[in-house]
Protein backbone atom coordinates (compact mmCIF):
# COMPACT_ATOMS: atom_id res chain seq x y z
CA UNK A 1 0.00 0.00 0.00
CA UNK A 2 1.14 3.05 -0.83
CA UNK A 3 2.15 5.87 2.07
CA UNK A 4 1.93 3.27 4.57
CA UNK A 5 4.98 3.55 6.99
CA UNK A 6 6.34 0.21 8.95
CA UNK A 7 5.23 0.04 12.48
CA UNK A 8 7.82 -1.80 13.70
CA UNK A 9 11.64 -1.88 12.73
CA UNK A 10 13.42 -5.32 10.97
CA UNK A 11 17.06 -4.65 13.25
CA UNK A 12 17.72 -7.16 15.91
CA UNK A 13 18.81 -4.87 19.31
CA UNK A 14 22.33 -6.13 20.24
CA UNK A 15 22.03 -6.34 24.07
CA UNK A 16 25.07 -5.67 26.36
CA UNK A 17 25.71 -8.95 28.23
CA UNK A 18 26.74 -8.24 31.57
CA UNK A 19 28.25 -10.76 33.88
CA UNK A 20 26.66 -11.03 37.29
CA UNK A 21 28.73 -11.21 40.24
CA UNK A 22 27.65 -12.55 44.17
CA UNK A 23 29.69 -12.74 47.09
CA UNK A 24 31.44 -16.40 48.11
CA UNK A 25 31.85 -16.55 51.64
CA UNK A 26 34.83 -18.91 51.19
CA UNK A 27 36.87 -16.60 49.23
CA UNK A 28 35.57 -13.84 50.95
CA UNK A 29 35.13 -11.31 48.13
CA UNK A 30 32.98 -10.52 45.25
CA UNK A 31 33.39 -12.85 41.96
CA UNK A 32 31.84 -13.44 38.84
CA UNK A 33 29.20 -16.03 39.25
CA UNK A 34 29.97 -19.60 36.47
CA UNK A 35 27.54 -21.80 35.47
CA UNK A 36 24.83 -19.43 36.36
CA UNK A 37 21.42 -20.53 36.51
CA UNK A 38 18.34 -18.75 36.60
CA UNK A 39 15.79 -19.32 39.33
CA UNK A 40 12.59 -18.36 41.01
CA UNK A 41 12.24 -18.39 44.59
CA UNK A 42 8.97 -19.79 45.74
CA UNK A 43 7.70 -16.24 47.18
CA UNK A 44 8.02 -15.73 42.70
CA UNK A 45 11.24 -13.34 43.14
CA UNK A 46 13.95 -14.08 40.72
CA UNK A 47 17.28 -15.35 41.91
CA UNK A 48 20.37 -16.71 40.56
CA UNK A 49 22.50 -19.32 41.31
CA UNK A 50 26.20 -20.64 40.59
CA UNK A 51 29.60 -21.99 41.28
CA UNK A 52 32.41 -19.69 42.43
CA UNK A 53 35.36 -20.46 39.75
CA UNK A 54 38.19 -19.96 41.95
CA UNK A 55 36.93 -22.31 44.79
CA UNK A 56 34.00 -24.26 43.67
CA UNK A 57 31.63 -22.99 46.29
CA UNK A 58 28.13 -22.41 45.57
CA UNK A 59 26.92 -18.63 45.19
CA UNK A 60 23.46 -17.08 45.54
CA UNK A 61 22.23 -13.64 44.51
CA UNK A 62 18.65 -12.75 45.22
CA UNK A 63 17.05 -9.98 42.37
CA UNK A 64 19.08 -10.60 39.00
CA UNK A 65 17.49 -11.48 35.63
Amino acid sequence: MPGKSKRYSSHSVKEEVRKLQAYCFKCRTKVDIKNAEHVTLKNKRPATRGVCPSCGTKVFRIGQR
